[in-house]
């Protein structure tokens, strides 16, 4: 075996299986409807702002790989609507996660989830409810 195909065999993170191997952590979060919408299951409407918009980033993401979106970014606009805070505390929150790793933007204002750091945000988000036997 050659020194790339080590490298691909070993070392390239494999985005699905993140996302698999998390689907069971990431499926109390929210519920996925046919038509992409994501909505917030229970308890995580209610904890802070920065950790909701995380879980839509995330809903985005699994909503797109379920092919119920076109994409798995989502608009710093979408969160204007659905989280009560002004916008430039918004696009604080989003820098915020920008700068933890767990988002990137694209653009002029799209947000995307980092895949590689899914199992840190949901530790993250799993702590602010009181763990993952939420």
């Amino acid at each position: 075996m050659g020194l790339k195909d080590k490298i691909q065999d070993r070392m390239v993170t494999d985005h699905e299986t993140i996302l698999e191997s998390n689907f069971e952590r990431v499926e109390k979060l929210f519920r996925l409807h046919e038509d992409g919408t994501i909505n917030l299951e229970g308890q995580y409407r209610d904890i802070e702002a920065k950790l909701q918009i995380l879980i839509y980033l995330i809903g985005q993401r699994f909503a797109y790989e379920g092919e119920l979106a076109e994409s798995d970014a989502l608009e710093t606009s979408f969160f204007y609507d659905r989280i009560d805070k002004s916008d430039r505390t918004i696009r604080n929150y989003l820098q915020e996660l920008r700068d933890e790793g767990y988002v990137k933007k694209e653009g002029q204002s799209e947000h995307r989830l980092i895949a590689e750091n899914l199992p840190d945000a949901l530790d993250e988000i799993e702590g602010a409810v009181g763990g993952s036997d939420v």
